[in-house]
């Protein structure tokens, strides 16, 4: 039994796919799966479900799971005591980032750090916040950057920076003639949302005013992208609500259909959380360093406003 199965079951669990699994692990999949057979072999346990798609694990099989994670833990903790003793940023670190971020921070930071610590292996998903609570609990992931605060105990926060949102409105929208707008004219009827699970479908819910006249429009979608909001809307009529760095990839004909809130700047809070196993403190603390130094100037300056209210 060696700590590289244990690592391909971890990542078997995790992408619930052996081809997904072996390409996040570097390796093909018949190595993937014939040091899998080893080591069952070796437990005389089958650890997963081959029959189901996707794989899952078998009753025993997440018990094994279990301690492999543990292991695995207080490897990576020996390994990154060592480390931090020389002074070293290295290893492995998976980090996990919300969709409605992902797009628009990843390209800011990810070269820089790559290019500064190549002794990092970075590897990068998308999960929402439900999911990514979940894996930070069961140590799938190292650390998350998301929309917080998560109020969820035994998993720690460290503030980056308030995020303002925009309203993007249809070319068509009478609120136009408007240079700002406040948030009470903005009918919850126009609005197009992000769907169900989507932490910022809940912020821009609280940010408009649902009016009880009923709706004009005969058509109800949910998205599950920004740019498939921002394609809605400027097809259609009504508007959304954007988050500042979504609002830097617009094309100049798109900013201005932009208006800010007239009165309050309504923010979310971006936050790199870390689970109660999190131990690569080395990794995530150079990580913070780069994203903040890459930071758009007009984000620096958010959090010096007086007139800013959180949104969670």
């Amino acid at each position: 039994m060696t700590l590289t199965q244990l690592n391909y079951i971890l990542a078997v669990d995790r992408c619930r796919n052996f081809a997904q699994a072996a390409r996040e692990c570097f390796v093909t999949q018949p190595t993937l799966s014939m040091q899998i057979h080893k080591l069952e072999d070796y437990l005389q346990i089958q650890v997963f479900d081959r029959n189901k798609t996707p794989v899952e694990p078998t009753p025993m099989g997440k018990k094994v799971l279990d301690y492999a994670r543990k292991v695995m833990q207080h490897s990576q903790a020996l390994e990154e005591l060592s480390r931090s003793l020389r002074g070293e940023v290295a290893g492995e670190y998976i980090l996990a980032v919300i969709p409605t971020l992902a797009p628009y921070i990843l390209p800011l930071f990810v070269s820089e750090f790559t290019q500064k610590y190549p002794s990092v292996e970075l590897k990068i998903f998308e999960y929402q916040t439900d999911e990514i609570i979940r894996f930070l609990k069961e140590g799938k992931i190292d650390g998350a950057i998301l929309a917080t605060p998560l109020e969820v105990k035994e998993i720690s926060e460290e503030h980056l920076f308030f995020e303002p949102f925009k309203i993007f409105l249809s070319p068509v929208h009478s609120l136009l003639k408007k240079k700002s707008l406040d948030e009470k004219e903005l009918d919850l009827n126009e609005a197009w949302l992000l769907k169900e699970g989507h932490c910022m479908r809940a912020q821009a819910l609280h940010l408009c005013q649902v009016k009880k006249e009923g709706s004009a429009k005969n058509l109800f979608f949910e998205a599950g992208s920004l740019e498939t909001l921002i394609n809605m809307v400027k097809s259609t009529k009504g508007f959304t609500v954007l988050p500042y760095l979504a609002t830097l990839t617009l094309s100049d004909k798109d900013t201005e259909l932009l208006r800010d809130f007239k009165s309050q700047l309504p923010v979310r809070d971006i936050s790199f959380v870390t689970g109660p196993m999190s131990m690569k403190t080395s990794i995530k603390d150079a990580l913070i360093k780069v994203i903040l130094s890459k930071l758009p100037k007009e984000l620096k300056k958010t959090s010096s406003k007086s007139e800013v209210i959180s949104i969670h």
